[in-house]
């Protein structure tokens, strides 16, 4: 299903495609996810994101929560 998602910190709107991955019963966002979120807002392995269901607005919030640092990619 198309799921509307909130930029918190850029203020903007995208579309991702959320979807049940059968195998292991979880969720996931596809479709867009690389060029709107990954490559658009720099994420490197390190970073924490976070995702949140708005009932008022009827859509997904992202936010990053933490950039990468140094030691996430000494490890």
């Amino acid at each position: 299903m198309e799921v509307e998602i909130w930029d918190v910190d850029t203020q903007s709107m995208h579309s991702l495609v959320f979807k049940r991955w059968g195998s292991s019963r979880s969720y996931v966002f596809m479709a867009n996810w690389i060029k709107d979120f990954v490559k658009r807002r720099s994420l490197k392995s390190g970073h924490e994101v976070a995702f949140h269901w708005n009932p008022y607005a009827n859509r997904f919030h992202f936010s990053v929560l933490k950039a990468a640092t140094e030691e996430d990619f000494s490890n």
